[in-house]
C-alpha cells in the first residue's frame, strides 16, 4: 500500500511538472505572437506614411507628363493661388493647386468664371508651392501632413525637345526628388 501511495504522489508531481511546462510554453508563444503583431503594426504604419508621402508628388508628376505637349504647361494662378495650368482640348484647362490643406485639381474652361473653391480635394498636405527652376524644370515643394518636406523637379520634355530642335544642344535633364524629414 505504501508503494501505491508513492506512485500516486510521483504521478501527481509529474502532472504538475507537465502543467508548469505547458504554462511556460503557452506564455512564451503568446509573447512571441504579441511581439510579431507589434512589429507588423510598425511596418504597416511606416508603409502607409511612405505611400502618402510619395502620393502627392507622384500624382503631380504623372499629370504633368500626361499633358506634356509644346506650350501646354505653365505656372499660373486661380483666385490668386499659385497653380500648375495644363491645356486640354477645346479651351479647357486642368489646374493643380494647394487650397485649405489639400492638393486640389480643377478642370475648367478658360474664362468660365470658376473659383478655386470648385476644385476637387485630392490629398491632405500642409503646404505646397510651384516654381520654375529653369525653362524646362518645374520645382514642386510639398510639406506632407506628417511633417516630411519633399521637393520634386519635374522636367518638361516638350520644351526640352523644342529647345533641342532649335539649338541642337544635347543637354539631358532628369527628374530629381529630394526629401527632408523633420
Amino acid at each position: 500500500m505504501a508503494m501505491k501511495k508513492n506512485r500516486v504522489r510521483k504521478h501527481n508531481i509529474d502532472i504538475m511538472f507537465l502543467m508548469i511546462l505547458f504554462i511556460i510554453f503557452t506564455f512564451s508563444a503568446v509573447s512571441v505572437l504579441l511581439m510579431a503583431v507589434n512589429s507588423y503594426k510598425a511596418v504597416v504604419v511606416a508603409n502607409e506614411s511612405n505611400a502618402s508621402t510619395r502620393a502627392a508628388t507622384a500624382y503631380i508628376r504623372e499629370k504633368v507628363r500626361q499633358y506634356d505637349e509644346a506650350g501646354s504647361i505653365e505656372l499660373s494662378s486661380i483666385d490668386g493661388i499659385d497653380a500648375i495650368r495644363m491645356k486640354e482640348e477645346d479651351g479647357y484647362y486642368l489646374y493643380i493647386y494647394y487650397l485649405d490643406g489639400y492638393l486640389t485639381e480643377l478642370e475648367a474652361k478658360d474664362e468660365a468664371g470658376v473659383t478655386a473653391d470648385f476644385g476637387n480635394k485630392l490629398l491632405a498636405v500642409k503646404d505646397m508651392s510651384f516654381s520654375w527652376k529653369n525653362s524646362q524644370l518645374i520645382e514642386v515643394a510639398i510639406e506632407e501632413t506628417n511633417g516630411v518636406n519633399q521637393k520634386v523637379d519635374i522636367s518638361i520634355k516638350s520644351t526640352l525637345n523644342n529647345a533641342e530642335q532649335t539649338s541642337n544642344s544635347g543637354d539631358n535633364l532628369e527628374e530629381e526628388v529630394k526629401t527632408d524629414e523633420d
